[in-house]
């Protein structure tokens, strides 16, 4: 699903936005495969990582997530590829209120980076930035 031209390592800089209007930053790795991305980066010096393994036509993918600080015990998402980027969506619970959405976007786009940007969605459908991943050759 993740073009050739896009599989091999990458590294660059991780944005999370965590608290404050600021985000925080971190060197980020990726190791992309035709269906399988693994990623690593860090939070406040703690190493993190996570896998995104992906099935299905680009019409009508699906993903299984796992991170170690956003989806600790995983979660599955679906979405299309739309003009060179991987769009996936899935909800998760927040605590008695009314599920949340969280948005991934694959961009594979331009030749010299692979971008992952992931998103919270509230209830109301206010999007909020979470994570920025902006990557070049390793």
């Amino acid at each position: 699903m993740i073009p050739t031209t896009h599989h091999g390592s990458w590294k660059g800089d991780n944005r999370l936005w965590f608290e404050g209007p600021a985000p925080e930053r971190a060197d980020g790795r990726f190791d992309v495969g035709a269906n399988t991305i693994r990623y690593a980066w860090s939070f406040r010096g703690d190493p993190q990582k996570g896998t995104l393994d992906l099935f299905g036509p680009a019409s009508s993918a699906r993903a299984e997530w796992k991170d170690s600080w956003h989806a600790a015990n995983g979660m599955t998402l679906h979405g299309v590829v739309t003009d060179g980027v991987l769009l996936l969506y899935g909800t998760y619970g927040a605590g008695d209120g009314p599920d949340w959405g969280w948005r991934i976007e694959l961009d594979a786009r331009d030749p010299e980076f692979f971008t992952m940007r992931m998103f919270n969605v509230e209830p109301s459908g206010k999007i909020a930035p979470a994570v920025d991943l902006r990557a070049s050759r390793a």
